[in-house]
């Protein structure tokens, strides 16, 4: 039988393990909360690397890293042991365990809090005995902002302020604005590409950016490109640079920056160009308008939330396909095929307006 809180929880317990984007795209959950329960506490598990995207949150009492990649089992054993006791003890009201996962289905239940949030499993699993309410699991019809919300409706809370909040925190912003000093950039005058993706699959041509590249730097803007620190994305990005018209990237930071700096970058840049990535997820929340291209992942989904944006898809009949390349080749079609102009045209619209 559902257990119901019969009075306003004072602490509660959200975990998210997922990649950076997932923890992000999370966080209207917390603000939800906060609306409903001014004076909760909110903690919140995450997976080592994704804590940049909720270290700065204001909504938050602590961040919880999961940490992983132990030295030794005895190690390893000693950490989770303290990590659980420590759950344990913090005399949780209420827990939302936002991922679907076994592990995080474990946490939710081993941290005892007297009323367990979970999504309801698609076929029936052990995991769904570790919580007391059940809310509908996502589709592909509805944004995953939407379906995080599901479980704080399902405890009868109307969220009212949906948007995704991310802060770079001072020293991010601080050191975004050092590197647009030391480069001669100002503020608002230059777009921000991010062309890759760490699952690569996912990243458009070599050409097709060289192309948005000159035509951003024809409009007068200056060109940012940023990347991940993979060896695979720092290869596109210099396949990229070699196509591009010479002096059009006016700053190459690719594999150079933390997250918190690429925050503060995003936040000055009058536009965002890039794919289904943790980053156009960190524009949508700084409110930069977006514009990004999906292969076979589903923009209904994944889309950038709640910012001015134009959002392309593969021309595929299977689109959203969901697969890592066409027959697993790790090369996705729709990708590879879609045209230069059809992306430089909704950056001309995506401009108008913004300057």
């Amino acid at each position: 039988m559902p257990i119901a809180l019969t009075s306003a929880p004072r602490r509660a317990l959200v975990i998210k393990l997922g990649h950076i984007g997932d923890v992000l795209v999370s966080t209207p959950v917390i603000t939800a909360l906060k609306e409903r329960w001014p004076a909760l506490a909110v903690d919140m598990v995450v997976n080592p690397g994704t804590e940049a995207m909720v270290a700065h949150n204001p909504l938050l009492n602590q961040v919880l890293v999961l940490k992983r990649g132990h030295p030794g089992a005895l190690t390893a054993a000693a950490w989770h042991l303290g990590f659980l006791r420590g759950l344990r003890g913090a005399g949780y009201d209420l827990s939302l365990e936002l991922s679907e996962g076994d592990r995080g289905a474990f946490l939710s239940w081993a941290s005892g809090a007297r009323l367990r949030v979970g999504f309801r499993p698609k076929t029936p699993r052990m995991r769904g005995r570790a919580y007391h309410v059940l809310a509908p699991r996502w589709d592909d019809e509805r944004h995953m902002v939407q379906a995080f919300l599901g479980q704080a409706e399902a405890l009868g809370l109307e969220p009212r302020d949906t948007g995704l909040k991310f802060e770079p925190g001072p020293q991010g912003r601080a050191e975004a604005a050092r590197l647009l000093a030391q480069a001669g950039l100002e503020p608002g005058a230059y777009a921000l590409v991010h062309p890759t993706s760490r699952w690569m699959f996912k990243s458009w041509t070599p050409g097709g950016n060289a192309a948005l590249i000159n035509h951003l730097a024809a409009r007068g803007l200056k060109v940012v490109l940023t990347s991940g620190p993979d060896p695979k994305e720092m290869d596109l990005v210099e396949q990229i640079k070699a196509q591009a018209d010479p002096g059009t990237v006016a700053l190459d930071l690719s594999g150079r920056l933390d997250l918190y700096s690429l925050g503060g970058l995003i936040a000055s840049a009058r536009v965002f160009a890039g794919v289904d990535s943790a980053p156009m997820h960190m524009a949508a929340a700084l409110g930069v308008p977006v514009l990004t291209i999906f292969g076979p992942s589903g923009e209904r989904m994944w889309g950038p939330w709640q910012t001015r944006a134009e959002v392309l898809a593969g021309d595929c009949p299977e689109h959203p396909c969901g697969r890592d390349g066409c027959e697993g080749s790790k090369v996705s079609r729709c990708l590879v095929e879609m045209p230069p102009e059809r992306v430089t045209e909704a950056a001309d619209r995506l401009l108008q307006g913004t300057g």
